[in-house]
């Protein structure tokens, strides 16, 4: 595709070891599934052009080099079923490269004659790094509440699917479809990215093997998500002390004290509380793409949603 080659062009690089790196991480590059809704909505908008190709690239990039990053604050062992780069070439070499990807995301906005979308990329930075703070921080006190778990959802993942979204309306020459179609745009990309973040944080309760992604991982890195907060809305805030407890011996790998959790999450319908938020929001989409003007493109977002 056109963004892949943009996107390897703007990394090729002279030092070998540079290029080493990121040969591992195209090795399983993963769903690009901001490419696609960059790329979508411009075909929504209008006429795709090089612009467009750039923004995808763009905001595979950003997604890229939050994800190196990320890992490094988790310490995490594994990015799509392979070994992370933290853990495989050390953290500093991950941070640095999330640096250089970074860098050439926004050389790529320059050369292109996309300035107008860098604010756009620098606020979703911003949203990105503030949500994976207070999730760090609420992974310390352990007391997050419902609207602080959805305000973390709507900066580390929706942010990023808004801007993508956004960009690529903006990335085509039909300027006046694409301001008659943003609020629109806006909606569907809020709970697009809603949905999205909260089916991640469920599957975690119910892995999947071929998924790449180890099984109840959150709650080892003490993150409590929708499921467990469900749970505890069901069954009551008294609970949460106790739940407190478990996940501080979970921290210890302590199965017994994981087990509990996941027994918890079970007996008080935590799963069932997660997946109606899921729904509203996956039904929300729907609702907002589906009255976009009728297209291959808009069809390609109604596929999105359902994934």
């Amino acid at each position: 595709m056109a963004f892949q080659k943009i996107l390897k062009t703007a990394l090729d690089s002279p030092y070998a070891y540079l290029s080493s790196l990121d040969a591992y991480i195209f090795n399983k590059p993963g769903k690009q599934l901001r490419p696609a809704l960059v790329l979508c909505t411009a075909g929504v908008c209008g006429t795709p052009g090089a612009l467009s190709y750039a923004v995808a690239a763009v905001a595979e990039m950003i997604h890229t080099a939050t994800l190196l990053h990320d890992d490094v604050a988790d310490n995490a062992e594994t990015r799509r079923g392979m070994t992370s780069v933290q853990k495989q070439f050390g953290p500093a070499t991950a941070i640095l490269l999330g640096d250089y990807w970074f860098a050439r995301a926004f050389r790529i906005l320059v050369d292109y004659d996309g300035l107008e979308l860098l604010p756009l990329y620098a606020e979703a930075i911003q949203a990105l790094s503030e949500g994976e703070i207070l999730q760090l921080e609420k992974g310390r006190t352990l007391d997050i509440s419902l609207n602080e778990y959805y305000s973390v959802c709507e900066k580390k993942t929706v942010s990023l699917f808004r801007t993508s979204m956004v960009s690529g309306a903006l990335s085509v020459p039909e300027k006046e479809i694409s301001k008659t179609y943003m609020p629109i745009i806006e909606k569907a990309a809020y709970h697009l990215g809603m949905a999205f973040q909260i089916n991640d944080d469920i599957m975690d309760y119910c892995p999947v093997e071929e998924a790449g992604k180890p099984c109840y991982q959150d709650i080892a890195e003490s993150k409590i998500t929708l499921p467990l907060l469900g749970a505890l809305a069901n069954a009551g805030e008294t609970y949460r002390p106790r739940v407190v407890e478990w996940i501080r011996q979970a921290e210890n790998e302590d199965k017994e004290a994981l087990l509990r959790i996941i027994d918890f999450v079970k007996k008080n319908d935590g799963m069932e509380y997660a997946r109606k938020v899921w729904l509203h929001h996956n039904v929300k989409a729907q609702e907002q793409i589906s009255s976009l003007p009728s297209s291959q493109w808009r069809d390609c977002l109604l596929k999105i949603s359902g994934m």
